[in-house]
């Protein structure tokens, strides 16, 4: 029998208990699911929650729909889509998700130091000019910011990282917001993190590894502070 623990919302309670069944063995791969109105005495929740939870597990690529037959464990019952642990609430971690940035971005400054072509640092220069020319604009400012880091990762020539950055900072768009309107309140504006940019540029500019990844470890240290996250040291 399934078992339901409840810290999380319904939905996301019922897709854990349902991907404990699986990962324990007691769902294996191609495998029928109970019905909906079984789960949902099983469960004790409402028929409609379960349909929700359902469906965002087909969503995922856990489970297979059979017209006329049920839903399945997929052959790939880990599923096909990542979704960040969603343990604490509505909201992700955002002190765990800048550390996981941190290490991912001073590598991939590093590698980019190594790999990058001049349609790279071309794309790197727009992105800090379009921030330079708008630090009094916000939206702009961290759109540009992306962008940045973003043509960063793509000189790494690794299309998973690409992926997986992308993921990473649609978690952060609105910190990323947040961390350009708290540098205008600064007394120097946001001339600190435009002068953080321009020097990971420079060290990428330059090929030097290391110094693209100590440029890139200093920037992020300056904006985690920039929107109250501390880090582990």
């Amino acid at each position: 029998m399934i078992n339901l623990t409840r810290p999380q919302s319904l939905v996301e309670s019922v897709v854990s208990a349902i991907r404990r069944e699986i990962e324990a063995g007691r769902l294996p791969a191609e495998s029928k699911m109970p019905t909906e109105h079984q789960l949902a005495e099983q469960l004790h929740v409402s028929r409609s929650v379960v349909r929700e939870a359902i469906s965002q597990l087909k969503a995922d690529g856990v489970l297979v729909i059979r017209p006329g037959s049920g839903s399945f464990v997929s052959q790939t019952p880990g599923g096909v889509v990542f979704r960040l642990p969603n343990n604490n609430g509505p909201l992700p971690d955002f002190d765990q998700l800048f550390e996981l940035r941190i290490w991912i971005e001073i590598q991939a400054a590093s590698i980019a130091a190594l790999r990058r072509t001049k349609a790279d640092l071309m794309r790197m220069n727009e992105a800090v000019a379009l921030m330079e020319n708008n630090s009094d604009n916000a939206k702009v400012s961290s759109a540009a910011d992306v962008e940045f880091h973003r043509s960063i990762v793509a000189a790494c020539k690794n299309n998973y990282l690409s992926a997986f950055h992308d993921f990473l900072h649609g978690q952060l768009v609105q910190a990323r917001f947040v961390a350009w309107e708290n540098s205008a309140k600064l007394s120097g504006g946001p001339h600190g993190a435009l002068r953080e940019h321009q020097e990971i540029f420079n060290a990428i500019s330059k090929r030097s590894s290391l110094e693209a990844g100590n440029c890139a470890r200093s920037h992020l240290e300056a904006a985690a502070l920039r929107l109250n996250i501390k880090l582990e040291t």
